[in-house]
């Protein structure tokens, strides 16, 4: 009777459930990949939003870039510059913009940037002049 009094005993004491140190170790790994899931989110919205900052930068550049191609803006030779703010999707974007001559006189390069607080894209496209 001893005998199985001791054996119960043992298999109690094997089934009572976690220790408080397995319980902070799990708790612990919970807590790190969590934290690297929040990081990784964080950085994936900031990540987005300079991608959208960029493409609607490239819209503005596009937008000036076929005016002067056009003929409806006229950018003055560098070092001179045009600079100018649009508004696209309720948000401010300065610009600036230049012509610069090439090597073939009836060619000039144009140059375009754009920027929000930083620079965000250079465009250059070229314009066949007649003399």
């Amino acid at each position: 009777m001893q005998t199985e009094m001791s054996s119960a005993r043992f298999i109690m004491k094997n089934k009572a459930g976690f220790t408080l140190i397995e319980v902070l170790i799990a708790l612990v790994i919970l807590s790190i990949a969590l934290t690297a899931i929040i990081k990784s989110s964080s950085q994936n919205i900031k990540d987005t939003l300079y991608i959208q900052k960029k493409t609607i930068a490239l819209w503005v550049g596009n937008q000036i870039m076929n005016e002067i191609l056009a003929g409806l803006r006229k950018p003055p030779l560098a070092p001179d510059t045009l600079s100018q703010k649009s508004t696209m999707l309720n948000e401010t974007w300065s610009w600036t913009a230049f012509m610069k001559p090439t090597p073939n006189p009836h060619i000039q390069e144009i140059n375009v940037d754009v920027s929000q607080n930083t620079h965000l894209i250079h465009l250059v496209s070229y314009l066949y002049v007649q003399q």
